[in-house]
């Protein structure tokens, strides 16, 4: 297991350093708010002491920083929705005046920040930017390799190199702690799935002070792994790191209440819920869905819906066999995780569309989500009815193979948009723009990693472990 774990740990990192090393400055999702809280947590500034206009022109909660911290116009990129420019127009400044630096994330809890901050402290630039990436990749790849050891053999090793779709590992290579989120939640529903409570007691301290919805899918990915092996967790290296995190999490949510925490900083059209729900049927639905596999940037740059489809199907060779072999439980389970995403996402932007207009993500519910494929992983009837007539390990190397060249499509796709332009051909050497150690780095990494996976998944013994039989330590 301890063999496992290492090869796994290697390619999830390097699938997601190939992001950390691909994308510029802000290249995706509130880059841009999340390093300047980083650098403020490392600094003593829990607390924004300020407001600022942001690189957008918006009122923001800020905190006293360098310049250098973020490029002057680091909104160029993607604030012009008529016409997307590669990073080229990006401005960096070596300027280490302090000032007051913008941040949307600034009540945000620290301790993610806190993880991943410490290079930004020593270089508030991009260079720093980029080792606090690839730090935050590290953290993140250990949550999924451990997952991955502790998962066993058969299927549920599968489910999580699928539950890292190129999405998460976007997510996991930037600053940005949605990514190491989604990654703890996928070590607590295999950890409980397994029974491995030390690891449990980990990864649901993090789901608890990462984020504002991390209770929530705590409570949910519990509530449901304990249900499908309907078990109880009487084990004090689970419930001791649970209620330090939990009693964290009542302190902060206190402590850095505030009336403006939902001020978008800007005017808001009025607008109904007959409209929202309109709207969610008309574009919003479609972008939740893509975004899980991959949409990114600041939701502009779409990769092939073939990428996306074909992802989603290699999900249901896992899924639609479960809800026919599994048992009533799992089907409860696997069905109710999904349409409560579902319902999840509806209800956000019900609730926050009138106040800051459009809000859900498809990534904000995958800490939750992730458990449809995971949950499906556990399907013992079909795993057994694969090894019977000797399918296993051919659909292992075959699912799990087929997302290198996915990876590897995405990231490129990404790369050809910041490098030379939204609308170019595939095309990710060259440009305008080239990544800090030029394209081929990232795209090596990018495949070394994924090849690692599927090396490790196919030579493993594919015979199913039932979900009772846990190995409780790594180094089993």
């Amino acid at each position: 297991m301890r063999r496992a774990f290492l090869i796994a740990f290697v390619g999830f990192f390097l699938l997601g350093a190939a992001w950390a090393l691909a994308l510029p400055v802000n290249g995706t999702y509130d880059e841009k708010q999340h390093l300047v809280r980083a650098w403020a947590v490392w600094t003593g500034q829990w607390l924004p002491h300020d407001r600022t206009l942001d690189a957008s022109g918006n009122d923001t909660n800020a905190f006293t920083g360098p310049r250098s911290l973020v490029p002057v116009n680091a909104d160029c990129t993607f604030i012009d929705k008529n016409a997307y420019k590669p990073a080229s127009c990006l401005t960096p400044t070596a300027d280490r005046t302090e000032t007051l630096v913008p941040s949307a994330a600034a009540r945000y809890s620290p301790v993610y920040y806190a993880l991943v901050g410490l290079p930004l402290r020593i270089a508030p630039d991009g260079t720093g930017l980029i080792w606090a990436r690839l730090l935050s990749a590290a953290l993140s790849a250990l949550l999924l390799a451990a997952a991955f050891a502790l998962a066993g053999s058969g299927l549920l090793r599968i489910a999580v190199v699928l539950a890292a779709t190129p999405m998460v590992m976007n997510l996991d290579g930037a600053l940005n702690p949605n990514g190491m989120e989604i990654s703890a939640a996928v070590l607590l529903y295999v950890a409980v799935l397994r029974r491995h409570w030390a690891a449990a007691g980990v990864s649901v301290a993090l789901l608890l002070t990462i984020r504002d919805l991390g209770p929530f899918f705590a409570a949910a990915v519990l509530a449901v792994s304990l249900f499908v092996t309907g078990t109880w967790i009487r084990s004090r290296v689970f419930w001791l790191p649970f209620a330090g995190a939990a009693a964290f999490a009542v302190f902060w949510s206190l402590f850095a209440s505030r009336s403006d925490a939902v001020d978008p900083g800007r005017p808001i059209a009025p607008t109904t819920s007959g409209a929202i729900l309109r709207d969610i049927a008309d574009a919003r639905a479609e972008f939740w869905v893509r975004q899980i596999i991959g949409q990114f940037g600041y939701g502009e740059t779409q990769v092939s819906i073939g990428l996306v489809g074909l992802w989603y199907l290699l999900a249901a060779a896992l899924v639609v066999p479960a809800l026919w072999f599994g048992t009533t439980r799992l089907r409860i389970a696997i069905v109710a995780v999904g349409a409560t995403s579902a319902v999840l996402l509806v209800a956000l932007e019900l609730y926050f569309a009138p106040k800051v207009g459009h809000f859900a993500h498809g990534r904000y519910v995958m800490p939750l989500g992730v458990g449809v494929v995971l949950l499906a992983g556990t399907a013992d009837r079909y795993a057994a009815w694969l090894s019977d007539r000797g399918w296993l390990d051919r659909l292992a190397l075959g699912l799990v193979a087929i997302t290198i060249p996915l990876d590897l499509y995405a990231l490129a796709r990404v790369m050809t948009r910041f490098q030379r332009g939204i609308n170019e051909g595939l095309n990710p050497f060259g440009g305008t723009w080239q990544p800090p150690l030029g394209s081929v780095v990232p795209l090596l990494a990018c495949l070394v990693g994924g090849a690692l996976l599927a090396v490790i998944v196919t030579r493993s013994s594919v015979r199913p472990t039932p979900v009772h039989s846990t190995a409780n330590t790594l180094s089993n």
